[in-house]
């Protein structure tokens, strides 16, 4: 009897040993520093990072100068540190004037637009046509004329994300940018187009897994593979856009408070929680991407150089996080 008790004892003092270190382990996990790092294209007045795979590979767009319109806004990856340049190259045929990558997949492909002024469109307004890259290599497309609203009608395709599978989202635009805008899915080669207009799907997962905005509603969007929508509002904020969701269920987008006037970068848990990821010193920011792992990039603006005369004022940021 005393040697049953003295195991009991034994194998109760192991396990309070275990707990014990996992509770002195946990402070010091959970204390991991958040690290942000600017990110600014050499040379460029406004850098906005819009994707990031979980290489850690980033991807965005920027300009040199302003006024920031179709034909100065060049595309970048940047990846260990060092910057190379995807610009759609002009042809008879593809009358490229500017590049603006929005996405990368975990393989590396890239996703995005680059602007034309075919059929009246004008450098304010140009028409948005779609590209993917990979490793140097382009490749186009558009949606077909009938999945517009008015299919006779200069129409614009906007890429914004790809998943691991090749399926793409994004939204379709003919005539305006708003009215006749829908969200669609591209899938082995099938358009999908999202029946509620003012739609934008931002970003599908690998298990189908949607997210987007809602510009009518002002409200983002989580769409499950069956179809079922679930709004996103962050408490507080007038209006609430959804940009990219990763393999966790973590969303980061754009939060829009004080009369709709500020623009604050947010992350919601799989939980539903929220919180806000501005950069110090930002006078607005927005998220655009997170990866696997949970790193953020988006961009935002401060007070140096605040007319982006000669000194960058929009920014980049990476924001590398502390947690699981």
């Amino acid at each position: 009897m005393n040697w049953l008790n003295s195991k009991s004892q034994t194998g109760r003092m192991a396990i309070d040993m275990a707990i014990a270190l996992v509770l002195v382990a946990i402070p010091a996990w959970a204390a991991r520093p958040e690290v942000t790092t600017k990110i600014d294209v050499p040379g460029a007045v406004v850098t906005i990072a819009s994707g990031i795979n979980e290489d850690g590979v980033i991807v965005g767009w920027y300009c040199r100068q302003l006024p920031c319109n179709g034909p100065r806004i060049r595309g970048f990856v940047l990846s260990g540190g060092e910057f190379s340049y995807i610009d759609v190259p002009n042809s008879a045929d593809r009358p490229a004037i500017g590049t603006q990558p929005r996405y990368i997949s975990p393989q590396g492909v890239v996703v995005g637009a680059y602007f034309t002024l075919e059929d009246g469109a004008s450098v304010d307004m140009p028409r948005y046509r779609g590209f993917t890259w990979y490793e140097g290599a382009f490749a186009y497309f558009d949606a077909p004329d009938w999945i517009y609203d008015n299919p006779a009608s200069p129409h614009s395709i906007i890429p914004r994300a790809i998943n691991s599978k090749g399926q793409v989202v994004g939204c379709i635009h003919d005539r305006d940018f708003m009215d006749s805008m829908h969200a669609f899915v591209l899938s082995n080669g099938v358009f999908t187009k999202y029946a509620p207009g003012n739609t934008m799907h931002n970003s599908i997962t690998r298990s189908g897994v949607i997210v987007g905005a809602d510009f009518t509603s002002g409200t983002g969007y989580r769409m499950d593979k069956f179809g079922n929508v679930e709004p996103i509002v962050m408490p507080g904020a007038d209006q609430t856009y959804a940009w990219d969701i990763n393999s966790r269920g973590e969303i980061v987008g754009i939060a829009w408070t004080n009369g709709a006037t500020v623009q604050h970068a947010f992350l919601r848990s799989k939980r539903g929680d929220y919180r806000l990821l501005d950069p110090g010193g930002a006078l607005s920011a927005q998220a655009f991407g997170i990866s696997s792992s949970g790193s953020v990039v988006g961009d935002y603006r401060d007070a140096v150089g605040a007319q982006c005369a000669t000194t960058a004022c929009v920014h980049g940021f990476l924001l590398q996080r502390g947690e699981d």
